[in-house]
């Protein structure tokens, strides 16, 4: 098998398996798009690790369908992942659908020393598994609190109305489309994403914290028995209150580290 056909059946079989995760394609056509596709690979002794893809949708950057192989699971996969998310949006401007010739202004260039301009939108994702949220966090993503809105009328708890209404209208309209996709090819899987749907939250990087290196890429908490399941819980607690809390120096330090 090529390349492509090797991480297409890897894709395809955890696909699956995994419900909150788009539908698999089929090996033949995760084949024939894969190469097309922006995504982040990662390699263990030459078999997958990890796959994420990074979709342009609305002026931002989804971090999407992110994978870890379930026996690598709590090695610090998914760090890595975020970590080559982050270098990718600050660096690659096709990702940004910047075109890489043009018109080029000499002039300009000899009197700015700051490079090009490549990043134009945020780079988000949503999830709601603790280990991922951890990963995210500690590649530098803020996770947006759950406040009421204008755009909501003040009516309800939004995190998603933060972004802004361009790139809620193309999100909302990529998921209706999947929607529909899941209604005739993955029925099983909107009553999964139904019950979940107020679980999944919004995380995301400005623009322009795009070229500052990620806090800290902590792998400590992985390593001594995984994410404690209630982390996006503590991260809300902590996200809100005002209040002074007496807080010994080892879990500040564990805080840091994504515990």
């Amino acid at each position: 098998m090529s390349e492509d056909e090797r991480i297409a059946v890897w894709l395809d079989a955890l696909l699956n398996v995994e419900m909150d995760l788009r539908s698999s394609r089929g090996v033949s056509k995760e084949t024939r798009l894969g190469s097309n596709t922006p995504r982040v690979l990662i390699l263990e002794d030459g078999e997958m690790a990890g796959y994420a893809e990074l979709r342009r949708i609305g002026g931002a950057i989804e971090l999407a369908t992110v994978l870890v192989e379930p026996k690598l699971r709590g090695k610090g996969i998914a760090h890595q992942i975020v970590q080559q998310a982050w270098e990718r949006w600050r660096q690659d401007p096709v990702l940004h659908g910047v075109p890489l010739g043009g018109d080029i202004d000499l002039m300009k260039a000899t009197q700015d020393d700051s490079g090009p301009e490549v990043v134009r939108g945020p780079l988000i994702s949503f999830t709601r598994d603790a280990a991922m949220a951890a990963a995210l966090v500690g590649g530098g993503f803020t996770m947006m609190p759950r406040k009421r809105r204008a755009s909501r009328l003040w009516l309800w708890k939004s995190d998603f109305a933060a972004l802004p209404l361009w790139t809620q209208i193309c999100i909302a309209m990529d998921r209706l489309y999947r929607g529909v996709i899941f209604m005739f090819k993955s029925p099983k899987r909107i009553p999964h994403f139904i019950r979940y749907s107020r679980d999944y939250r919004l995380f995301v990087r400005i623009a322009e914290t795009a070229e500052r290196p990620p806090p800290r890429m902590h792998m400590r908490s992985e390593r001594e028995g995984g994410v404690p399941s209630d982390l996006m819980g503590q991260m809300d607690a902590v996200a809100f209150t005002m209040k002074d809390l007496e807080t010994s120096s080892e879990q500040i330090a564990a805080w840091d580290e994504g515990e």
